[in-house]
């Protein structure tokens, strides 16, 4: 496994965590209440949920060699 494969596992994992936890994420942390603050409840949950999918989704493509870092 190399280190693209392994960033892209690690970033869809944690995103998939964050989704399972999305209304803690609200409630207890600070940029969780901030962006309650800025779009109200119901539209921060939408949000959180939009972010942490589009983090899946670019860990997929990550992981699967879609998306192909520079190397320098």
């Amino acid at each position: 496994m190399n280190e693209r494969v392994l960033i892209g596992v690690v970033a869809v994992a944690l995103c998939g965590l964050g989704l399972w936890h999305h209304r803690w994420l609200l409630e207890a942390t600070p940029k969780g209440q901030r962006l309650v603050g800025w779009f109200g409840e119901e539209r921060a949950l939408w949000v959180i949920r939009g972010l942490l999918a589009t983090g899946i989704a670019f860990g997929t493509l990550l992981a699967t060699g879609v998306i192909r870092p520079i190397e320098w």
